[in-house]
C-alpha cells in the first residue's frame, strides 16, 4: 500500500531498498516523494539524489552508485526508474545487493508492472523490499480522503458520479477534484458540477441510457437516445452499451441464485462494489426470460443497423439508426416486471 510506505516514511524510519510497483503513476510519485522528503534535505539533494533510467542501463553502474557515500549528510538515495525496461540478466545482478544493501543508502527502484517469476523481485519480495501500490476497490473513499486534504466539500452522490466517469484511474480523480475545487469556490461539490466540468457528454449519455433502462423509464431512455443520436455516436456502440448492461443484470440474477458474497457478485456483475445495490435493485424488475428476450430484441437491432432489413435503407443512416435505437429500448423497457 502506498499509504504504508508514506507512513514509513514520515516515520523516519526509512528501509535501504523500496521496489515500487504500481500502475498508478499518482501513488508512484507520492511514494518516491515522501522517501525522497525523509532521505534527503532539499539543500542536500543536488550532491545526494542520483536519477537513474532503467532503460540501457546495466547493474555495475547503479550498484556503483548505490555504494557511493553520501557527501555531508547522513543518507543519499538513489531512484532507478522504469525497472521493467531493464534487460533481465542485468536486472538479475542487482540481487545479490538486497541481501546486503548499503545502510546509508536509499534505493528506490519503479516499475509499472512486474513480472514475480524474475529472480530480482523474488528476492525483493524476500527482502520485504517489494511494495505493489494498487488503487482501492471502492474509490468513493478515497476520493472523500483527497476533497478533505484540499478542505473541499463534496456531495456522497458527486463521489460515486466521479467514480462512475472516471473509474480507478487516481491521478484522474485527482485532477478533476482540483479542477472542481476551482469551479465551485467554497461550495459543495455535487453531481451536477461532475457532470458539467468533468464528464464526457457521450458518456454521461450512455449512463443516463441504461440507468434510464435499469429504472424502466420510458420517457428518460427516449430522451437518452435522442440525446447520443443529436451527438451523432455510433448507433453499433450503443448497442453494445445495452447488450453489456442487460447481460450485467442477467448476471446479478445468477449471483442471487448462487447466493454468493456481495465482494463475489460485484465481480461477477462486474461493477464496483459500491454500485452492486443499485445494480441488484434495478435487475429486479426484469425477470430471466424477460433478459433472455431482451438479448434477442439487441441481436436483431445489430442485424438492422448492419443493413440486414429495409429500416435503414428506407430511413436513412440517420432517422434509421435512431428509428432502431428507440425501437429497441421500447421493447426492452416494455419487458420490464409490472408493465
Amino acid at each position: 500500500m502506498a499509504d504504508d510506505v508514506i507512513a514509513q516514511a514520515a516515520s523516519g524510519k526509512l528501509a535501504p531498498v523500496y521496489i515500487l510497483s504500481s500502475e498508478q503513476p499518482l501513488l508512484v510519485d507520492r511514494a518516491v516523494s515522501a522517501i525522497r522528503d525523509a532521505a534527503v534535505p532539499p539543500a542536500l539533494r543536488g550532491f545526494n539524489f542520483d536519477v537513474i533510467e532503467a532503460r540501457g542501463a546495466t547493474a555495475q553502474r547503479i550498484l556503483a552508485t548505490a555504494q557511493t557515500l553520501p557527501m555531508m549528510a547522513q543518507r543519499r538515495m538513489v531512484l532507478v526508474r522504469d525497472l521493467a525496461a531493464m534487460q533481465a540478466a542485468e536486472l538479475n545482478k542487482l540481487a545479490d545487493y538486497l541481501e546486503s544493501p548499503n545502510p546509508s543508502t536509499v534505493l528506490v527502484g519503479v516499475a509499472s508492472k512486474i513480472d514475480k517469476r524474475v529472480k530480482f523481485y523474488v528476492a525483493a519480495k524476500k527482502a520485504k523490499a517489494l511494495h505493489e501500490l494498487e488503487a482501492p476497490k471502492d474509490v468513493t473513499p478515497w476520493i472523500r480522503a483527497e476533497a478533505k486534504a484540499r478542505k473541499v466539500a463534496i456531495a456522497p452522490q458527486a463521489c460515486s458520479r466521479l467514480a462512475d466517469v472516471i473509474g480507478k484511474d487516481l491521478a484522474r480523480l485527482a485532477l478533476a477534484l482540483d479542477q472542481l475545487a476551482l469551479y465551485v469556490d467554497d461550495r459543495t461539490i455535487t453531481a451536477e458540477d461532475v457532470d458539467d466540468l468533468v464528464a464526457d457528454t457521450r458518456e454521461r449519455s450512455v449512463f443516463e441510457l441504461t440507468d434510464a433502462i435499469g429504472a424502466a423509464n420510458l420517457t428518460l431512455a427516449l430522451g437518452s437516445v435522442a440525446s447520443l443520436c443529436e451527438q451523432r455516436q455510433s448507433a453499433i456502440g450503443v448497442v453494445v452499451m445495452i447488450a453489456r448492461f442487460v447481460r450485467q443484470l442477467a448476471m446479478c440474477h445468477v449471483a442471487n441464485a448462487q447466493r454468493v458474497s456481495d465482494s463475489e457478485a460485484a465481480q461477477l456483475v462486474g461493477v464496483p462494489p459500491f454500485r452492486l445495490s443499485k445494480i441488484m435493485a434495478q435487475a429486479r424488475r426484469y425477470d430471466e426470460p424477460g433478459l433472455a428476450r431482451a438479448a434477442v430484441k439487441l441481436a436483431e437491432a445489430d442485424r438492422s443497423l448492419k443493413g440486414m432489413d429495409d429500416t435503414i435503407k428506407i430511413l436513412g443512416r440517420q432517422l434509421g439508426e435512431r428509428v432502431v435505437l428507440d425501437r429497441l429500448v421500447t421493447e426492452i423497457i416494455t419487458l420490464g416486471q409490472g408493465r
